[in-house]
């Protein structure tokens, strides 16, 4: 007795915790894939799986060739496996990921940072696919996005036009680097080497044609220099050598230029196939509401706003800085299922947009976005930069917020900004309506009148209007 009333007095004797919050025993957790498998890629040589069979763990081992992946599919059907976690190793994954897909299962395509931060593992493939099934039986592994089925075509071909873009702008670099060897000094006074006057005229070099003065016609009308400038910049110092060069260079910026053409030609059909209409339905809305062809340099040669209009029935180009080219980069990359993000700060947060707060000790020791830029991130910096020097309300805020943490800070900032408006006009049909760059002026000061009010009552003073 006297044992007991020592507990008790004890127990009312301790003071409460500031925090207190209980949390599920590791060896109670619950499991959430019961029909779970592990599978760690080893490249091209073979893939390791690990699956769970009589309360027991198997791992097998299978090749990497095509029947040997389709065998491993087989072998995950006869054991009534409906959820697969696996790294994505290289390219490697992607052909395990398709049939695994096609079979009926959920796949989890996980980073392999998640997973390899556990200190004292010894790093095995026999082990590491059963570290992967045990995570996913336990629900621990978060799966990486990728586009469903029907946009992965456009993903892919967007990608590939991404990389002849880059390709033929290096092309032009090597044009212009020749160009200075030889002394030709145009991009001084053409500000788009690979505009009219500058392929004119580096044709009709090519073609035999050195004089200056008559160089110097084929300017066009738009340009702002003059031709008596032209004709200066136009005396050079010709080397046989050099024109080798940039009549090779040329040749492989046009082959570069027509298969731009040929992708573009295929993403207007697969845009076409993934709209729930026939090609006469198509071709009729086609007509009935055309709108106009991307303009500017290397933009698409089809009504792309007609095709998104069409299949998401939404116009992204309503969001500033957002013009057909970016939308068509951002349906391609993102897909139009945006219920994969349960709010628009998931969605900024796998852009890369959004900061990472690290706390501790109840003080902000870091806040900083994730290195690496996603492509998606990259566009909506595109959209951000355009925006900058509008009259519009998020100009007016870059402007601000430039000031104080620095240009850099302040277009990711606002490219966050358009990104969430792009997330909610996507997912909840929301029209970006813009309120002006003079609105918000007034809207900011009219919030540190209040700021400075509240401080000044703290301060026993009182805020008078100047005259």
């Amino acid at each position: 007795m006297v044992a007991s009333s020592r507990k008790q007095s004890r127990r009312q004797s301790t003071k409460p915790a500031r925090f207190t919050q209980r949390y599920a025993k590791v060896e109670d957790m619950p499991i959430v894939h019961r029909h779970a498998a592990g599978i760690d890629l080893a490249g091209s040589a073979s893939h390791f799986v690990a699956i769970e069979v009589d309360n027991e763990i198997e791992v097998c081992e299978f090749g990497g060739t095509t029947d040997e992946v389709k065998k491993l599919v087989a072998y995950l059907c006869d054991h009534d496996v409906t959820t697969v976690a696996m790294e994505s190793t290289g390219v490697y994954w992607m052909v395990v990921y398709d049939l695994l897909e096609f079979a009926g299962m959920e796949v989890f395509l996980v980073n392999p940072t998640h997973i390899n931060s556990v200190p004292g593992r010894r790093k095995d493939d026999k082990l590491d696919c059963r570290w992967l099934q045990k995570l996913h039986k336990f629900g621990l592994l978060s799966a990486s996005f990728r586009p469903n089925p029907d946009d992965r075509p456009l993903q892919s071909l967007y990608r590939q036009r991404t990389r002849l873009v880059r390709l033929q702008s290096d092309e032009m670099r090597r044009m212009q680097k020749s160009l200075d060897v030889m002394n030709l000094r145009i991009h001084k006074l053409v500000s788009d080497l690979g505009g009219v006057t500058g392929m004119r005229i580096i044709r009709a070099i090519l073609a035999g044609q050195q004089d200056p003065v008559e160089l110097a016609k084929m300017r066009d009308h738009r340009c702002h220099c003059s031709e008596e400038e032209l004709i200066s910049a136009l005396t050079g110092h010709y080397l046989p050598t050099q024109l080798l060069a940039l009549k090779q260079t040329l040749e492989r910026y046009d082959m570069l230029q027509s298969q731009i053409e040929e992708i573009d030609a295929a993403l207007e059909q697969a845009l076409r196939e993934i709209i729930p209409l026939d090609d006469a339905e198509i071709d009729a809305h086609v007509a009935v509401n055309p709108t106009p062809i991307p303009t500017g340099k290397h933009a698409p040669t089809f009504p792309v706003m007609s095709y998104l209009q069409l299949l998401t029935g939404k116009n992204a180009t309503t969001i500033p800085g957002i013009g057909p080219q970016l939308a068509l980069g951002l349906q391609a990359l993102l897909g139009r299922d945006y219920t994969k993000w349960a709010t628009a700060k998931h969605f900024t947060s796998h852009l890369t947009l959004a900061p990472v707060q690290k706390i501790s000790g109840g003080k902000m020791l870091q806040s900083s976005t994730r290195p690496g830029a996603h492509a998606g991130a990259v566009i909506f910096k595109q959209a951000a930069a355009a925006v900058t020097r509008t009259d519009t309300a998020l100009g007016a805020y870059y402007r601000r917020l430039a000031v104080r943490v620095g240009k850099g800070k302040a277009l990711t900032a606002l490219a966050r900004k358009i990104a969430v408006q792009y997330y909610n006009l996507m997912r909840y049909g929301q029209v970006f309506v813009d309120i002006g760059e003079q609105h918000y002026e007034k809207r900011y000061r009219q919030q540190q009148i209040n700021s400075l009010t509240k401080r000044a009552a703290k301060l026993g003073l009182t805020l008078s209007v100047a005259a």
